[in-house]
């Protein structure tokens, strides 16, 4: 692996150049005011379609190209920029600070090598960081992806931040685990804040709130109700409201969210008269956020179609945001990504699945109904009182106002009302249904009223002391918890012979070589994670259903097991062939039990890790 320090440099050239620099210049071309709240998310927006553009047309230098432009961008006339209305940078420090605090605490120190040679890993959502570590680098070897894990199986998702880090890895040689366990989550959390204190603002907020809201990225909810039964393990992540393990994981949704604020941020600019470019950065905004994350993508589709609805005099200029957004929306959701995802109505899913994590007796009916209230009420917490903004913002608030209170109030019902998960699995895995994902953004949003009615209930000297006191001692807790869980679980050591042995490999193949090896689910795919070559079949991940059919999945598990079953020389040799294979690596007591005389050519042995390539007839 990479020198911190080194890594450090490099990406932040690669941030400057290749997201600051042209997310100001997407707003110079615009001719719009520049606003801080909007600079990184269009930065990293651009930044991902110049780069899928020039993978996807086989023309590398094309990236550079763009990306130059839009920073050459900046020089253009008129020389002088007058800054926009948006609130000020430095109301970001503290909060900003704060977050930093919290990551040094829970994140900054895992996935990385240690002095001792083992791989330090994150023991928290693994397989997650792993299957985005190895979609970076399949997208930095070829497009369309592979299924991280699954060589030869075309990948469906929304791939905007990987692209991102793909372009950080392939022109600045950023390691992957660096940029998601260290930047990604830095500027990712610095992204969201800008963009929370932009929307606070431009829905007519007051200082107050605006001085708040950039706080409530690090609160949660009222998880801590739970905290007596042995099984909350993270309330943070209970009852599904919070965004704050996917800000510590580096989640797509969080550059998502700060896209959808900067979409409507750009669209009350343009609706308070600054100018139609303002027009222009909102639907751009718009058309990225499904890249980034699709369910958001839909859920600013029903926020615009409510802001058209209560405020039709704006109903073109909302047109003009939402068909982008609808064709990315729609593009992902019918695509390869679509066909093994369903959506389906299963009220109160999401509810059952609490109890289930809870140790829990199923219950149903009234009962059912009864819990479901406690869950909704505990999963809002302080954003109870958020509820009746909310609902003046979405019924008599401009259009960008009645977009961000309609999705705020919609998260909750959607996402207690809907499945959506893996159209099958394989036998004895439970589907994950990723509806939570509505409540999970919703959270951010509706913390903005939320920000705004504390600050009306605030009014006043010890009144605002009271009032603000009493929010952060209910909405802290489940943080605290997270913070000391998270600093004091040890991580999960890969051992130093296994990292060792990835060198060798990397020297005597090429990026995208497919390596065989025992589909464990111990550790992640190193070949896959630490040097970007591909493997047949892992099980550390374990949602492979939502990717591939389960029939296919079986059959590949069949194949890669055969190979390291059976006695029959010509059968290993067919299967290795069949699959693309040209390296081996075994790992501890790993072993083939076929005649390997003339087969195999050493390229590192030791007892707990061997690597070879394979010499195929």
């Amino acid at each position: 692996m990479h020198n911190l320090l080194d890594q450090t440099l490099r990406y932040g050239v690669f941030a400057l150049l290749g997201l600051v620099g042209p997310g100001l210049g997407v707003l110079r071309l615009a001719r719009v005011a520049p606003d801080w709240a909007l600079v990184l998310p269009i930065g990293t927006a651009a930044t991902a379609g110049a780069y899928w553009l020039a993978i996807a047309s086989g023309w590398s230098w094309l990236f550079p190209l763009l990306i130059g432009a839009l920073d050459l961008a900046l020089v253009l006339p008129p020389r002088s920029w007058r800054a926009g209305p948006g609130p000020p940078l430095r109301g970001v420090l503290a909060p900003g600070l704060a977050v930093v605090v919290v990551l040094t605490l829970t994140q900054y120190p895992w996935n990385r090598v240690a002095p001792t040679g083992e791989f330090l890993l994150d023991p928290l959502v693994p397989y997650d960081t792993a299957f985005h570590v190895g979609l970076s680098r399949e997208l930095a070897i070829d497009y369309p992806p592979q299924v991280p894990g699954l060589s030869g199986f075309p990948l469906g998702y929304h791939l905007g931040l990987d692209l991102t880090r793909a372009a950080s890895l392939r022109f600045a040689s950023v390691d992957p685990y660096h940029s998601i366990g260290r930047f990604d989550v830095t500027l990712g959390a610095l992204a969201l804040l800008l963009a929370l204190r932009g929307a606070t603002r431009a829905v007519g907020a007051g200082p107050l709130a605006v001085a708040l809201v950039p706080w409530t990225l690090l609160g949660a909810d009222f998880a801590f109700v739970f905290a007596g039964n042995p099984q909350a393990h993270w309330w943070s992540d209970l009852l599904r409201g919070n965004i704050l393990i996917s800000l510590a994981l580096a989640n797509p949704v969080v550059p998502a969210l700060a896209l959808a604020l900067g979409c409507l941020i750009a669209l009350a600019r343009h609706e308070s008269g600054e100018g139609r470019g303002w027009l222009a950065v909102s639907a751009l905004q718009g058309l990225a956020v499904p890249f980034f994350k699709v369910f958001l993508g839909a859920h600013l589709l029903l926020g615009l179609a409510a802001a058209a609805a209560f405020r039709r005099r704006s109903a073109r200029e909302v047109a003009w945001v939402a068909f982008p957004c609808l064709a990315a929306t729609a593009a992902l959701a019918l695509g390869q990504g679509g066909k093994t995802v369903e959506i389906a109505l299963d009220p109160l899913d999401l509810v059952r699945v609490t109890r289930q994590t809870l140790g829990l007796e199923p219950v149903s009916g009234v009962g059912l109904l009864l819990f479901s209230l406690v869950w909704l009420a505990c999963s809002y917490g302080v954003r109870l009182v958020g509820l009746p903004e909310a609902m003046r913002a979405a019924t008599r608030g401009h259009a960008p106002s009645a977009a961000l209170g309609a999705m705020a109030l919609a998260a909750w019902p959607l996402g207690l009302l809907f499945r959506v998960s893996a159209a099958s699995t394989l036998p004895g895995q439970a589907p994950i249904n990723d509806a939570s994902y509505l409540v999970e953004q919703g959270g951010p949003l509706l913390w903005i009223f939320t920000a705004i009615a504390l600050a009306r209930l605030a009014r006043g000297g010890r009144r605002a002391v009271a009032v603000i006191g009493a929010a952060a001692g209910l909405s802290l807790p489940a943080t605290v918890q997270f913070v000391g869980k998270k600093a004091t679980t040890p991580p999960d050591p890969i051992p130093a012979p296994m990292v060792r042995a990835m060198g060798p490999l990397a020297t005597a193949s090429a990026p995208g070589d497919v390596v065989m090896q025992r589909p464990g689910a111990r550790y992640p795919p190193l070949p896959v994670v630490l040097i970007g070559r591909r493997v047949p079949y892992e099980r550390f991940t374990p949602w492979l259903s939502q990717f591939a059919e389960p029939e296919a999945l079986q059959r590949r598990h069949e194949a890669v097991y055969r190979f390291f079953r059976t006695t029959d020389r010509a059968e290993a040799i067919a299967i290795a062939r069949s699959l693309g294979a040209r390296h081996l690596c075994l790992y501890g007591p790993d072993r083939v039990r076929f005649d390997t005389d003339g087969l195999l050519e050493p390229l590192h042995e030791e007892p707990q890790a061997r690597c070879y390539r394979l010499l195929l007839p």
